[in-house]
């Protein structure tokens, strides 16, 4: 650790006993290979303007202070780490004036914030995944707005803090799913494909069935039956295609479905199948 400080130190002193950079020890403290076993040896190289170490308060609100000290005097908060939860939090800004910038928490995720002190607001969070969470409003009631995943899917949220609910998630591939619903609730109502098709679900949340697909053509294919189970009921010709030509598509649709059937019910021997293909197609 000696070394990293003399490291980030080499450009900062001319003889051995210069005093150090400000901005050199606050970039010191920001990393977490930082330790304050080293205080003492900073003290010594640059007694003007070094690191102080301080423990204050009792139970959950224990911390362990790390300040600037210039000379003899204390000078602005640079780090506060709570003993009992093992919290890291970050400051910026001159004494009386620190702002928290940034927490680590004891899993190793990271929280950050701005704003003015007193009025420090979340506006990140990045975890040990790799996940990064967005946040808007005030300080106490900032609210989750976007969560950027590490395969490249981002969800958007709306909502107060605490009934935030999923509106929209963007796929790595470009789909796109809209939902509507409470928070918990949140019911997927509309799939966009790149290709310009767009897919309408009907459902409870964990139910939604298709029930209908527009292509870019323009043709509409509209669906009856379960989550799994959807079959088409009706398609409604684009600009580009006849009615007749719609029609013999939808019946070769309907043939696939029910070979499809009477396979699963084991009918696939009873001449049942054939009958009922024949019929169809004679239709």
């Amino acid at each position: 650790m000696r070394l990293l400080l003399i490291q980030r130190f080499a450009g900062a002193f001319v003889t051995v006993s210069a005093t150090l950079n400000e901005g050199t020890l606050r970039a010191y403290t920001a990393d977490r290979r930082a330790s304050a076993d080293h205080f003492p040896w900073l003290a010594r190289v640059s007694p003007a303007l070094c690191l102080s170490s301080e423990v204050t308060g009792a139970g959950a609100s224990r911390a362990k202070y790390w300040r600037l000290r210039r000379g003899d005097a204390n000078g602005a908060n640079l780090r506060r780490r709570l003993l009992q939860s093992g919290q890291v939090q970050h400051y910026e800004g001159e004494k009386g004036a620190e702002r928290k910038v940034r927490m680590e928490t004891a899993n190793g995720n990271v929280l950050h914030y701005e704003g003015e002190r007193g009025a420090e607001r979340l506006v990140r969070t990045v975890f040990t995944s790799g996940n990064v969470h967005y946040y808007e409003g005030e300080k106490g009631a900032e609210r989750k707005v976007r969560a950027v995943f590490t395969n490249g899917q981002v969800q958007h949220y709306e909502g107060e803090r605490g009934a935030e609910r999923l509106v929209r998630t963007e796929f790595a591939d470009g789909e796109v799913q809209y939902y509507e619903g409470e928070k918990g609730a949140e019911r997927k109502v509309r799939a966009v494909f790149t290709n310009g098709q767009v897919q309408d679900y009907e459902g409870e949340k964990g139910a939604e069935r298709l029930v209908g697909t527009e292509f870019a053509d323009g043709e509409v294919q509209y669906y009856e039956g379960e989550k799994g189970a959807e079959r088409c009921v009706r398609v409604v010709p684009g600009a580009s295609e006849d009615k007749a030509a719609a029609e013999k598509r939808y019946q070769a649709m309907r043939v696939a479905e029910l070979r499809s059937e009477c396979e699963r019910l084991g009918l696939a021997t009873t001449g049942v199948k054939a009958a009922l293909v024949a019929r169809l197609l004679a239709a």
